[in-house]
């Protein structure tokens, strides 16, 4: 029986090793420029280019700081969300997000599809981020898929 096991053991092990991988993050962004029209007021159209800076954490414990930009907007009234945009994060992936702030709250509850840099370790991976972004930063959890 133990040889049985250890024999599924060996042949799990290359899929264990592609397996998805679980993360919590938290950052900080930065604005760097943006428009917004009309210049004042509740209801408007605009958009913001902003840097970040983002703590990783995996579920085995690995630990890294991600840096990017990232482009937002304001999308028009009656689309599903409230706000839309694209990152890009250099070795490491692209992001596509949407955001919907909560009545009351400050911020906003946001969900992404991350990409794998070509010439990255995520090649060929996509993912998937659910964060809330209030004060200029970001907390959430993701997940690298196969």
């Amino acid at each position: 029986m133990k040889r049985f096991a250890a024999a599924l053991l060996l042949l799990c092990a290359p899929a264990a090793a592609h397996a998805a991988d679980n993360f919590t993050f938290s950052g900080m962004t930065k604005g760097i420029d943006g428009v917004r029209a009309p210049a004042q007021g509740p209801q408007f159209l605009g958009a913001q280019v902003f840097s970040y800076s983002t703590d990783v954490v995996y579920a085995n414990g690995q630990k890294e700081t991600i840096t990017g930009k990232c482009g937002g907007w304001k999308n028009p009234p009656g689309a599903q969300f409230d706000q839309s945009g694209v990152c890009n994060s250099p070795g490491n992936y692209t992001m596509q997000y949407s955001c919907q702030p909560e009545t009351g709250k400050p911020g906003a509850n946001c969900w992404g599809y991350l990409v794998g840099a070509p010439e990255g370790r995520y090649k060929g991976r996509t993912g998937l981020v659910t964060y809330r972004n209030a004060d200029g930063g970001n907390v959430g959890v993701g997940r690298w898929n196969d």
